[in-house]
């Protein structure tokens, strides 16, 4: 190549020319903790807001306080609470209240029959309205007292009852001031406390024992228009299923079956049997068999029918014939202390539950044909209502013994039209 030619990009001789670019220092990664802090720094911004201290932030939640402060130590299959109304109802809450079921208060106008009962005071409410005079047997004064303290009262139920509650029965005597006049109030409260509760159905977690007076109480007319008005109006709410069940204690059938009783052992006889009753099939419900099992949702079931319900309980010494059995069944529906009167074809449901010792149950021939026999015979005569059946053993027994419940009946119509006598011959007196 010549001095001075320069060659072309084409030319086979060309060389690119030498780059002497110097390359960017090579970029030193840093501690990524120490970028983030520093771009942290850079977009920090000073909060100005203010923000008050509130308690709440400090809040732990209490698992107890969720805890009813009043537990029910009746260990039966469903949670009972009970409200008595007046002198009468507040007898019978006192019974139950001796069998476990805590959940019970008694409310009363009058209260030195307040004070008479042997109940912790937190577990009384005087409606003080009239004075210690009460309301007398004025049914109408007690309604308004009861009003002007409803609130009052639904406190006294948070605070007794509580939150776990299955069933809540009003007792009262369908005749006196007190308990006439606030059992259909208390109803209606109990449908709104279980609404505060938050549980649904409440007309059927809601039942009613109402007591009748006796002939002699009856005789005067103040008692028998009482009783009647106020019976008559409990029946029809229970056939429209505004509560369940309506069950009636009879005071002057009460006094034939025990006519020997002294005055002072009475009452304490009538409501603890009648009290014993009523617990025997809640605690049956949660026994096991090993031969036929009387649940809980069977005692529930029979609970929930609407209407009038009786119960009884009778020992059976011929059960190795084909019929003893049954014969008992039926005559214990007799000896209840509830009233007379009732149609049984027109029950909706029914319980029969036997229980037996030991040493019958192993002994006895055609034992099962028998109980077999006396459940046919019970839905039979109830109308071929569902009955429940329950069959149990207990070594600690010799007898066997027959318990029935029945639920689901017509107003006993008789013994109310027997109440309509008084007030027809008083009502011809003043004439």
């Amino acid at each position: 190549m010549r001095d001075g030619e320069n060659l072309g990009r084409d030319h086979p001789l060309y060389q690119r020319p030498t780059s002497y670019r110097i390359p960017p220092p090579k970029k030193i990664m840093n501690n990524p903790e120490d970028t983030q802090e520093e771009q942290t720094q850079e977009k920090k911004v000073a909060f100005a807001a203010q923000i008050p201290d509130l308690p709440l932030e400090d809040f732990e939640i209490d698992i107890e306080a969720d805890e009813d402060a009043v537990e029910d130590e009746s260990g039966g299959a469903l949670c009972y609470a009970f409200i008595g109304a007046g002198q009468g109802g507040g007898r019978m809450a006192k019974a139950f209240y001796d069998l476990g079921y805590k959940k019970t208060l008694v409310i009363n106008t009058a209260k030195n029959d307040l004070s008479l009962l042997d109940l912790p005071d937190e577990h009384k409410f005087y409606i003080d309205h009239y004075g210690n005079q009460g309301a007398g047997k004025d049914q109408a004064k007690a309604t308004i007292a009861f009003e002007a303290r409803e609130q009052e009262v639904f406190d006294k139920l948070k605070s007794i009852v509580g939150e776990n509650v299955d069933r809540i029965v009003v007792c009262a005597g369908v005749a006196g001031g007190s308990g006439g006049g606030s059992v259909i109030p208390l109803i209606k409260l109990c449908k709104k406390y279980f609404a505060y509760v938050g549980r649904e159905d409440a007309s059927e977690r809601i039942g009613v024992i109402a007591s009748l007076p006796t002939t002699g109480e009856s005789a005067s007319p103040i008692v028998a228009q009482n009783a009647y008005n106020r019976m008559k109006e409990l029946c029809a709410m229970a056939d429209d299923k505004k509560f369940s069940p309506l069950i009636i204690v009879d005071n002057q059938k009460i006094k034939k079956l025990y006519p020997k009783l002294t005055v002072k052992a009475f009452w304490p006889t009538i409501n603890n049997t009648l009290a014993g009753l009523f617990h025997t099939f809640n605690i049956l419900a949660t026994q096991n068999s090993d031969y036929t099992s009387f649940d809980p949702q069977d005692y529930d079931g029979v609970m929930k029918s609407a209407g009038c319900m009786i119960m009884g309980a009778t020992a059976v010494k011929d059960f190795k014939s084909e019929t003893g059995i049954s014969t008992a069944l039926k005559s214990n529906l007799e000896k209840t202390l509830l009233a007379e009167g009732f149609d049984l074809k027109t029950a909706t449901a029914a319980a029969g539950v036997v229980v037996g010792g030991t040493e019958i149950f192993e002994n006895t021939e055609g034992l099962m044909d028998n109980l077999e026999h006396a459940f046919s015979t019970l839905a039979a005569i109830t109308g071929n209502a569902m009955v429940h059946r329950g069959i149990y053993e207990d070594p600690s027994r010799d007898k066997l013994v027959v318990y029935t419940l029945i639920g689901g009946l017509d107003a006993p119509q008789k013994r109310l039209e027997a109440l309509t006598k008084f007030i027809k011959l008083n009502s011809d007196k003043d004439q």
